[in-house]
């Protein structure tokens, strides 16, 4: 009974943040391209017909105009600039970019300085974009699932608002799993503290996957229903403390 009766501190946010305070937030330079990300840049002129020269058109995934298949063609979220196992895309005019270790900004200033320097255009605008950007939360949440994004900064708060919020038998503190360069990473970030704030997993990155840890009673519980005998003892043990207090009841009024 008394195990059952969590405090609302248990389950708080960012416990030791209290009102008044002020925390420099740390400086965040944007999602990083990476292979297989699939991009979609977008220039805009004052002359529609030019801008087409430049932009993708439904039935392309890279800029050398390769087909997609007939399954994929009117799949709007699948039109866009892949970027190879070399970390490159190919730009039409501009050929061969090499976009891997940048973040959009980067990507955006080289492709228009690129198309002024060659004489291609000079009034215009360049945006990227992430089309395929996603992270994977799995374990004690209401919605469990894969989640897309396509803000530069989308933080372990959000995603985890996006799963309808840590059910109230998770724990606080929560794994975020992310795979760079061939090697995994595990972060540890206790959602409790305000030093969740400064891990390096708060800005979350495409692929990242974030494990929340049922509490112990929660995992003891479904390890006693998944269990016959173990349910079969716990309710044997429930029903001699129930016949022992009769028992004492009887023998106090006697």
């Amino acid at each position: 009974m008394l195990a059952g009766c969590a405090g609302t501190k248990d389950v708080q946010y960012i416990k030791d943040f209290p009102a008044g305070v002020t925390l420099n937030a740390n400086s965040n330079q944007g999602l990083i391209i990476e292979p297989e990300d699939l991009l979609n840049i977008v220039v805009t002129t004052k002359d529609p017909e030019l801008g087409t020269i430049f932009n993708l058109q439904p039935g392309t995934v890279t800029a050398d105009m390769q087909s997609m298949s007939s399954s994929m063609r009117n799949n709007e979220q699948s039109i866009g600039y892949r970027v190879d196992s070399q970390g490159d895309i190919v730009f039409p005019m501009l050929g061969t970019l090499h976009v891997a270790g940048l973040n959009r900004s980067q990507v955006e200033s080289m492709i228009k300085q690129r198309m002024i320097k060659e004489g291609y255009l000079k009034d215009f605008s360049v945006q990227v974009s992430f089309k395929n950007a996603k992270i994977s939360i799995l374990g004690d949440v209401r919605q469990p699932g894969n989640y897309d994004f396509k803000d530069d900064k989308y933080t372990l708060l959000q995603a985890i608002a996006d799963a309808g919020d840590l059910a109230m038998t998770a724990e606080r503190t929560i794994v975020v799993v992310r795979e760079k360069d061939g090697k995994r990473q595990l972060y540890n970030v206790d959602m409790s503290s305000k030093d969740l704030f400064d891990s390096p997993a708060y800005y979350l990155q495409q692929n990242d996957v974030i494990y929340v840890l049922p509490n112990d009673k929660k995992a003891g519980e479904s390890d006693i229903n998944s269990n016959p005998l173990r349910q079969f003892s716990t309710w044997m043990s429930l029903v001699t403390f129930a016949t022992s207090m009769v028992t004492l009841v009887i023998a106090l009024t006697k």
